[in-house]
């Protein structure tokens, strides 16, 4: 029987440097120069989920400065020097309008605004003035990673929250798994339970096969 175990560790707050760019450099470039206060203000963010635009929004502002959308977010003025919204294409239709006067609001200002979406600009299912408002700032794709990319993010992954992780193990689970990046940090997060409560540190197949419950083979 699986012992429970209470889990009272945060999630590792992610950072820059954790973030395996593979053809994203270009990306985290214009990020950090955002981050410092130069460069364009307005970043849109696009593609596909589980790239890891919610590992770089809030990798750049504080816990405060995030907002992950949903069809009822609505957004009060601030002054907060730096504000990221993800998932903006959930936005419902006052929240959207909200967005449009906080991003003229912010772009007079000179405030930074990072907003992720999972198309460009000109395809969200926003009002038209909005889309127009997004596309004027710098637009970036973030794309996905290959394999041998996936594996380096496992093991960076693994080891912010302890753990090692064999090649072996690592490529099992790009073979029996979900590639998005969001899935595979979510089961090392499930592995990190199972070794507080085997207290061991290495991840194993027999360990991932009975998480994943995938026959011996």
């Amino acid at each position: 029987m699986r012992q429970q175990i209470l889990d009272l560790t945060p999630d590792p707050r992610p950072c820059l440097d954790d973030f395996v760019r593979g053809s994203n450099g270009e990306v985290v470039s214009a990020l950090q120069r955002w981050q410092q206060g130069e460069g364009e203000r307005q970043i849109y963010l696009w593609g596909d989920s589980g790239t890891g635009k919610t590992h770089l929004l809030r990798a750049l502002v504080r816990p405060e400065e995030f907002v992950r959308t949903t069809p009822d977010t609505r957004f009060e003025p601030d002054q907060n020097p730096h504000l990221a919204i993800d998932d903006v294409h959930l936005l419902g239709s006052e929240g959207a309008l909200d967005l449009f006067h906080r991003y003229n609001e912010r772009r007079d200002q000179g405030l930074g605004l990072l907003v992720s979406g999972s198309c460009p600009p000109a395809h969200l299912p926003l009002f038209p003035d909005l889309r127009t408002r997004l596309a004027w700032g710098l637009v970036l794709r973030v794309s996905p990673l290959n394999d041998e990319e996936k594996i380096t993010a496992l093991h960076t992954h693994a080891q912010s929250l302890g753990l090692t992780l064999p090649p072996a193990v690592a490529q099992y689970l790009l073979t029996h798994c979900p590639r998005r990046n969001d899935y595979l940090f979510s089961l090392m997060k499930e592995f990190h339970h199972w070794t507080l409560a085997t207290h061991r540190a290495t991840i194993t197949l027999p360990m991932v096969r009975e998480i994943l419950g995938t026959p011996h083979s």
